[in-house]
């Protein structure tokens, strides 16, 4: 027999309605009973896309209100940890948006409040569900270009994404930071799962190209020393167009994801074949949130995997601290600290 969960919606935005939304609809095993969102507008889109579901202004109205099993936070990132530290006093489990968190003081309040009421802690991780993504796991796995020794991530945007209503992205208050915190935690989490080892060094440097006006970084450069692998970040919202492009160098050859196809280079030979969708087609994945929904449920039912998540978000949110202290520092690299000693005592700015 299936077990049926109810799940609210925290926050209503475009990722919520059109990422997360048609994911969800199709789960024989979940239930969207409400959703919490300050904008009328959305709250009425809301209503449109998912019927009968109780609707609330606020999220301390509906934790109030409503008995869930799970909440799913698609809010700006700044509201992430109290929207997490009230689920979890309700005894909700959460799926969280990406950043986690916006700085290690937070996420602490954050992690010890799943503690106290032992509930999942999961962030959307869905470029690791991608097609692409899949496609360079299974030809690493297979050695197709021996051992990986490179990784380049560049990911080019002609501006922000559009939003609803203000563009929080362009806001630090709001977002925590600019496009290293928007599309970098994306490549953080990709770099840690195929270099799969503990990360040495980070340096960084940022800048705004397109939008002087704004307090958080439009472009970013962040390089990761693992052992044995290095990874390059390379982040812009003042490109000239929409690209996503992706190298890794092996010590027997190359692969390349170039939005839509994937390259393999070896012995002077080529091949390539099609990768759909494109990665740079589209912002909201709704193919991919499934994959996410899937992982979530996994750490649901088998408390043996339950962790694995959240420990790659710290991991991340270390990361990207470190990337802000060496843009401040001037760009100088500096050496990643333990993780559980980080958490405990911030050790580095955040």
């Amino acid at each position: 027999m299936t077990v049926v969960r109810s799940g609210a919606l925290l926050g209503f935005g475009n990722v919520a309605a059109y990422g997360h939304v048609p994911a969800w609809r199709g789960r024989p095993d979940v239930r969207l009973t409400a959703v919490a969102e300050p904008s009328a507008d959305q709250r009425d889109l809301a209503r449109r896309l998912l019927g009968d579901v109780h609707v609330y202004e606020s999220a301390a109205d509906l934790l109030r209100h409503e008995r869930v099993d799970f909440v799913d936070i698609a809010a700006p990132p700044a509201s992430h940890v109290p929207l997490i530290t009230a689920a979890a006093e309700a005894g909700a489990h959460v799926l969280c948006e990406k950043p986690l968190a916006t700085t290690v003081a937070a996420y602490r309040t954050a992690r010890a409040a799943a503690r106290r009421r032992r509930v999942v802690l999961h962030t959307v991780h869905n470029w690791k569900y991608s097609e692409a993504f899949g496609a360079v796991r299974r030809c690493l796995d297979a050695g197709a270009i021996g051992a990986l020794r490179h990784i380049v991530f560049d990911t080019e945007r002609d501006g922000c994404s559009a939003m609803v209503g203000e563009n929080w992205r362009m806001r630090a208050a709001a977002a925590g930071g600019g496009i290293m915190v928007d599309h970098g935690w994306h490549a953080l989490y990709l770099v840690l799962a195929l270099a799969n080892a503990v990360p040495r060094r980070v340096r960084a440097t940022m800048e705004r190209r397109r939008y002087p006006e704004i307090d958080v970084e439009d472009t970013a450069h962040c390089r990761i020393e693992f052992d044995a692998v290095t990874a390059d970040i390379n982040l812009t919202w003042a490109a000239r167009a929409r690209r996503t492009c992706w190298r890794f160098e092996g010590e027997a050859g190359a692969l390349i994801v170039d939005d839509d196809r994937l390259i393999v280079r070896r012995g002077g030979t080529e091949r390539s074949e099609p990768l759909a969708p494109a990665l740079s087609a589209g912002s909201h994945h709704p193919e991919w949130f499934a994959g996410v929904i899937d992982a979530f449920a996994r750490e649901l039912d088998d408390p043996t995997v339950r962790g694995a998540n959240q420990a790659e978000a710290e991991w991340c949110l270390l990361l990207l601290s470190l990337a802000y202290a060496s843009h401040t520092g001037g760009g100088q690299a500096i050496d990643v600290p333990q993780l559980a000693a980080w958490l405990d005592d911030g050790a580095v700015a955040a």
